[in-house]
Formats: C-alpha cells, sequence, structure tokens
C-alpha cells in the first residue's frame, strides 16, 4: 500500500525578498511512501530481504532504488554456501545510506517507531557492520531497545519479520515521526538554554570554512562556543543541545543534533549562495517546529556536499543582531 503524504512549510525566519527563488520549491512538498508489511518465513540474504512464499524480493524496502534481476541472483549466488541462523521475529529498518549520522536519526529510526507499533518487543536486526557506529550502539542502548548483530558470513530465517519502508522521500521529513524521535530522545532542560554553540568542521577532509579564524574570532566574541561533535559521544551531543539555544554550522551531519535542542531554541545554517537544491536541514528545522536562519556564503563549487566556504560574516552579524 502507497501512502501519500504533503507538506506546507514556512519560510525562513529571517528570508529576504531577494532570496525566495533559493528556497520556494521547498516551502511546500507531495510524496508517496510504501507502508509497512509483515512478512511470514522472511530470508535475509546479504543486505535484502526475501519472501520465498512469493518468491519476492523487497529490494524497494532494503535499498534507495529496486534491485535487478541480476543483482538478485549475485546475492542468492553469494549466500548458497553461508550457515543460516533462525529468528522468531525482527524488524528491518536499514537500506545503503543508513551507516550515516543524519540518515540513521532522520530514516531509521522514524522507521522504528512504526515496527514497533506493530510489536513492542522486537528487535532490530541489524548487519553486524553497525555494531562499530558509536551513534547506533549509544541511540540503541538509550531506547532500550534490543537489536541482533547478523555476521556477513550467515543469512537470517526470521519467523515473522517487520518490514518497514522510509517513512519520506529525500529530502523531506515524515513530521509526525520526526517529532516523535525528537521526543524519545532530547533532554528536558534544567534551566533556560544558555549555549551558543558553532560545529567547526576545521578537522574534515571536506566542506571547510576558508576563513575559519576570522569567523571563530567574530563567535567567540559574542560568547559561541566553537565545537567539534566528531569528538562528542552522542550522549554528549545530546546533553550539550539540551542546553543551547543558538546553534550554527555548515550543511553537514553535526546539524541534525537540532533533533535535541529544546523548544525556542533556533538554528542558523550557512548556505551555498550557489546551490538551490540543499534543503535538507532546512526541511528538518520546519519538521521540527524550529526557527530556521540562514545566510548566503561563498563557495568553491555549487555542490554543497564538496565545496568549502568562505562565511559572509557581516551577514551572520546582522543574523545574530535580529535574533538575540
Amino acid at each position: 500500500m502507497r501512502q501519500s503524504i504533503s507538506v506546507q512549510r514556512r519560510p525562513p525566519a529571517n528570508l529576504r525578498q531577494e532570496d525566495l527563488p533559493l528556497f520556494e520549491s521547498a516551502l511546500q512538498a507531495q510524496f508517496e511512501r510504501n507502508s509497512p508489511v509483515m512478512i511470514k518465513n522472511a530470508l535475509i540474504l546479504q543486505d535484502t530481504v526475501l519472501a520465498p512464499g512469493e518468491f519476492k524480493f523487497y529490494s524497494d524496502f532494503t535499498h534507495r532504488s529496486n534491485l535487478g534481476l541480476p543483482q538478485f541472483s549475485k546475492r542468492i549466488g553469494n549466500c548458497v554456501l553461508k550457515a543460516w541462523r533462525k529468528i522468531p521475529k525482527g524488524i528491518w529498518i536499514i537500506d545503503e545510506w543508513s551507516p550515516n549520522y543524519f540518515h540513521w536519526l532522520t530514516d531509521c529510526l522514524p522507521r522504528l517507531w512504526e515496527g514497533l507499533k506493530w510489536d513492542a518487543t522486537a528487535p532490530i536486526v541489524l548487519p553486524d557492520s553497525y555494531s562499530k557506529l558509536a551513534f547506533v550502539r549509544e541511540s540503541i542502548q538509550s531506547l532500550g531497545t534490543d537489536v541482533i548483530f547478523y555476521r556477513s558470513s550467515e543469512n537470517l530465517w526470521v519467523d515473522q519479520m517487520i518490514l518497514t519502508a522510509r517513512t519520506a522521500s529525500f529530502p523531506n521529513f515524515n513530521e509526525p515521526l520526526t517529532l516523535f524521535t525528537q521526543k524519545r530522545l532530547r533532554k528536558e532542560p534544567q534551566k533556560p538554554p544558555f549555549r551558543k554553540v558553532y560545529f567547526t568542521r576545521k578537522s574534515a577532509s571536506k566542506r571547510k570554512v576558508i576563513n575559519e579564524l576570522d569567523l571563530e574570532l567574530m563567535l567567540i566574541k559574542r560568547n559561541f562556543e566553537i565545537i567539534s561533535a566528531d569528538e562528542l559521544s552522542f550522549e554528549s551531543q545530546i546533553q550539550l543541545m539540551s542546553e543551547t539555544e543558538v546553534l550554527i554550522g555548515l550543511h553537514g551531519a553535526a546539524l541534525t543534533n537540532m533533533i535535541f535542542l529544546p523548544s525556542g531554541s533556533k538554528v542558523i545554517e550557512f548556505r551555498n549562495a550557489k546551490d538551490p537544491n540543499s534543503h535538507c536541514y532546512f526541511n528538518l528545522a520546519s519538521a521540527l517546529q524550529i526557527p530556521y536562519y540562514y545566510t548566503l556564503n561563498e563557495a568553491d563549487q555549487e555542490d554543497s556536499v564538496i565545496a568549502d566556504f568562505t562565511i559572509n560574516i557581516p551577514q551572520l552579524q546582522s543574523v545574530l543582531d535580529q535574533i538575540s
């Protein structure tokens, strides 16, 4: 069964009329998605799910796009000699984008909520490689959800498999389920949020700020903390966000931490002036009902995923004056 979803988004809080063309395409969206299904006697072969009774691969649930016959044949061939393990039940929540902080929090956890509606005691089923990802281990532990990791040398037979689908097409979000992620994971602040945080990427290999020193000096004068999210545990990032009133960052996974911000906090994203398409963090802020601000900055190329930025510091100062 396919579900149709429509989304209406408010413009950025500091939208200038001349910048409207950059955001216009994101202010409303409509998309379809698959509803979860329950499969009896499912087989997990490598990275996809086979319902042998139907002789059907559910690759549109396990991959970003459907696999073809050559890919299915290869998986069957690779799995013929592997050992088998049988488990009574499990929930599938991943695709090939999932071993990524942003996609784990915004794609996988919403799928988990739907799976747990079917069976609150069912474990997540994940490849063993996920056990090596700290944010996966720590978030599962925080939620108190059971997990079964399976090795690449084995196939799984699952008596009852809850097969979830992506709850929204990228870069959209299923707003009720995104808000539920926020509800389950964020900490309620013990006092009004007081911290101002800039997530730096100066140790990253790409998507860096060219004038980082000038930016940091200005932010420090305004009582911002300069923090590298990569150096924090999952729990520490949640705690930090619970105390944060203003979060600033480049397009990047660290901005996903806005999920943990308390009510009333604000987000500022450094946007690429050449890129009218990278709306995922604007869309996420909208789904979370967080006031979203932006600055437009020069970048060395249009693709924000790999571009380096020169931050427009006067424009940022103007935005900070506006929200202070």
